[in-house]
C-alpha cells in the first residue's frame, strides 16, 4: 500500500498545483477551451470563468486527497484523470501547441503527457481499490521510512511537472 499511497499523494499535489496555475491565470486553459469549440466557453469571458472552475475542482480535490484519502474521493480524482485524458486526445486531434494544464507554463498535448494522464487515472484507481488514506494517516503506518517516502513524493511530482510543462 505505501507504494500506491505514495503515488497517489504525487498525483494530487499534480492537481494542487495544475489548479493553483488555472487560478492565477485561465487564459491558457480558456484558450483551449474555446478552440475545441467546448459549449459552455463559447465566448472568452466564459471560457475563463469555466478554467477558473477546473482550477478550484483541481485544487480541492488534489487537497482533499491529500489530507483525507478514500475511496470516493480517489475515484473522483480517477474520473478528473480520464478526463483530462480526452481533453488532451481532442487538443492532439486538432493540432492545438498547448494543453493548457498549468497556464502559460503548460507544454504541447504530447503522447508522454497522455500516458501520465492516464497512468495518474489508474494510480487513482488503484487507490481507490486499496483505499489510501490521506498523507499524516498514511504516514503513521507506513513500513518504510517516511523521510524517504516523503523525499519520493516530492521528486515524483517535480517531474511530473517537468514533464508536463514547457521543459518536457
Amino acid at each position: 500500500m505505501t507504494l500506491v499511497a505514495g503515488a497517489f499523494w504525487v498525483i494530487c499535489l499534480v492537481l494542487v498545483a495544475a489548479g493553483a496555475t488555472k487560478l492565477l491565470d485561465p487564459t491558457a486553459l480558456a484558450g483551449v477551451l474555446v478552440q475545441l469549440r467546448v459549449p459552455l466557453a463559447a465566448s472568452e469571458r466564459s471560457a475563463r470563468n469555466m478554467a477558473r472552475i477546473i482550477g478550484w475542482v483541481e485544487l480541492l480535490s488534489g487537497f482533499a486527497g491529500l489530507v483525507a484519502g478514500g475511496v470516493v474521493l480517489a475515484v473522483a480524482i480517477a474520473a478528473a484523470y480520464f478526463g483530462f485524458s480526452l481533453l488532451l486526445i481532442a487538443a492532439r486531434r486538432a493540432s492545438l501547441t498547448s494543453c493548457g494544464c498549468f497556464g502559460s507554463r503548460s507544454g504541447p498535448p504530447t503522447r508522454l503527457h497522455l500516458g501520465i494522464n492516464l497512468g495518474s487515472a489508474c494510480v487513482a484507481v488503484a487507490a481507490a481499490l486499496f483505499g489510501v488514506p490521506g498523507v499524516a494517516e498514511g504516514l503513521s503506518e507506513t513500513l518504510i521510512s517516511n523521510a524517504v517516502l516523503l523525499v519520493c513524493v516530492v521528486l515524483g511530482t517535480i517531474g511530473i511537472l517537468f514533464l508536463e510543462t514547457e521543459h518536457g
